[in-house]
């Protein structure tokens, strides 16, 4: 509980912390993306009314003359031109388009349209031409709402027969509807894939009960859907009734305003616009989601993760460290206090009037346990110099003939306690410090000794492959909890309360090793098997770069 609460305690800060930088990245972000977010979109908003009014569009507005009037099917081709040049307006932001286009009588020619697209379909004798498809005269809303979900389950709304790159390849494309000039009004679109069939758009016959529906072939087909994109089909679809009603109203209060000629934009409800300069007086309209500034922010959200993550990962580093610095603090005073009583004890008895024949043995008590006291101090301030990173003189060094040095040392002790000492040494070299290393290896040793079952055996191997040595030491015994493995090299952490100076040592031993091993660009660790432990230690070997 204590733990959590210190935990939980490090993250309020460090969440704190984390969500003002969060802010501050958050602010910049948002006022960047608005300045050129901003651009962008009266760019967008502004380039087809202009090249409409202008007479500088990509494609051709149909005129009609004394002897020719225009075409019911031209003046939809046009409003297929105009959703295709509008669909993908402001779409990035959420946002929608509307245009519609007048001749200079003020008669409607075209608007931008809900669903459009175009096709290459195969003719009669076998060759393929362009025909551009109109959908809303026969497709109701329930239609073009699903025609949309439909073309949302796909990234590209471009479909090609055969094999066709990056493109969604079915392998059939079928329309049935009517054809007039350049233009199919579409009645239903398939997109067959093997057995499976797509209907992209299938419309109520009974709309048009004077029509006889054709079926067409198609080699590939492009749809334009203006319900596609963010917000859904059903939000989208209320946006293009809203935007098409807010330029009725705007026409309905100023009927003649394409007659005047007076280069003057009039405005409507909403962002509706009637512009009547130019070859064309064009109608427009637009929509904008509130949350528009926040469009291509998305990857912004890994910065919000990466806050919480940081806060998290930031408290969990500080309450370690904290609980490690009462830990150490705890374990020092732990074991201070038993040579600091014994010292106070013998010292108390000596200002008595004892027998002199004792004060020589009390004086030699107290000498024993002020080095005691000095040596542990001496410990925790070479422990605390290596944390720190402290530097290490480095020498090439045999670690074999190191480690075997230092085996030997130990035998007659294995000897005497009935434990086999075992070497499995390979040659090994690294640059290193010579000290530290026999350090590591007399503490992990005598760690092996102390925990070895009578009778059992230590093994002490060494190996190096490429840049990589291996040093192991393995005890036979009883094997170390899983709760108090992970945390055998902390210092004067025990598993088994006074179980480190019961068999003689102060709990420094593997934290030394840990804090060695560290320095030396290493790592170890300690695992359990049937009947044993064994310590390992992985350490850069010659010829490797300095961690």
């Amino acid at each position: 509980m204590k733990n959590k609460r210190l935990f939980f305690g490090c993250f309020a800060k460090s969440l704190l912390i984390s969500l003002l930088l969060w802010g501050v990245a958050m602010g910049a972000m948002l006022w960047v993306n608005h300045q050129w977010s901003w651009e962008d979109i009266i760019s967008q908003r502004y380039e087809l009314p202009n090249a409409i009014t202008q007479g500088t569009t990509n494609f051709t507005i149909p005129t009609g003359s004394e002897e020719e009037e225009i075409q019911p099917w031209e003046k939809d081709e046009l409003s297929v031109m105009l959703t295709m040049n509008s669909c993908d307006t402001l779409k990035k932001y959420g946002g929608q388009f509307f245009v519609r286009v007048y001749d200079q009588e003020g008669e409607q020619l075209g608007q931008s349209q809900m669903l459009a697209g175009q096709s290459a379909v195969y003719q009669p004798d076998g060759t393929s031409e362009l025909r551009y498809l109109l959908f809303d005269p026969a497709l109701t809303e329930e239609g073009q709402m699903a025609a949309a979900r439909i073309l949302n389950g796909y990234s590209d709304h471009s479909f090609w027969t055969g094999e066709a790159g990056d493109h969604i390849s079915p392998d059939r494309i079928e329309l049935t509807g009517w054809e007039e000039g350049e233009v199919i009004y579409v009645r239903t679109l398939t997109l067959h894939f093997g057995e499976e069939q797509v209907v992209l758009a299938d419309s109520d016959a009974q709309l048009f009960p004077d029509r006889q529906a054709e079926t067409f072939q198609a080699i590939w087909l492009e749809c334009y859907s203006a319900l596609t994109g963010r917000g859904g089909p059903e939000r989208r679809l209320e946006q293009y009734r809203d935007m098409a009603a807010q330029v009725d109203a705007v026409e309905a209060d100023n009927p003649r305003w394409m007659l005047g000629q007076s280069s003057i934009v009039y405005y409507g409800r909403g962002n509706a616009r009637l512009w009547d300069n130019g070859v064309h007086p064009v109608a427009s309209n637009y929509y904008l989601p509130g949350d528009y500034l926040l469009a291509g922010l998305e990857p912004a959200a890994l910065l919000t993760l990466a806050a919480v993550a940081l806060a998290l990962f930031t408290a969990w580093l500080e309450s370690r460290a904290i609980r490690r610095e009462r830990a150490f603090v705890r374990g020092a005073a732990h074991e201070l206090k038993t040579p600091l009583a014994v010292l106070r004890t013998h010292a108390e008895a000596l200002r008595e009037d004892i027998d002199p024949a004792k004060r020589g043995q009390y004086l030699d008590t107290v000498v024993s346990e002020s080095d005691r006291m000095a040596a542990l101090v001496e410990r925790m301030m070479d422990l605390a110099r290596l944390e720190r990173g402290g530097k290490v003189e480095r020498e090439p060094l045999d670690l074999t003939a190191l480690v075997e040095e230092r085996a030997a040392r130990l035998a007659l002790r294995a000897e005497e306690q009935g434990i086999e000492l075992r070497t499995q040494l390979s040659p090994a070299a690294l640059l290193g410090d010579r000290l530290r290393l026999e350090e590591v290896v007399d503490n992990l040793a005598d760690n092996a000794l102390r925990h070895c079952s009578p009778g059992g055996a230590v093994t002490i191997a060494l190996a190096q492959k490429g840049r990589r040595i291996t040093l192991t030491v393995d005890n036979d015994g009883p094997v170390i909890p899983q709760k108090h493995l992970d945390r055998l090299f902390e210092p004067f952490y025990r598993g088994d309360e006074g179980r480190s100076r019961r068999d003689g040592g102060a709990g420094l031993g593997l934290a030394v090793v840990r804090a060695a091993v560290e320095v030396h660009g290493g790592r170890c660790w300690a695992v359990n098997r049937a009947g044993g432990v064994t310590f390992t230690v992985l350490l850069p070997g010659a010829g490797a770069e300095k961690a």
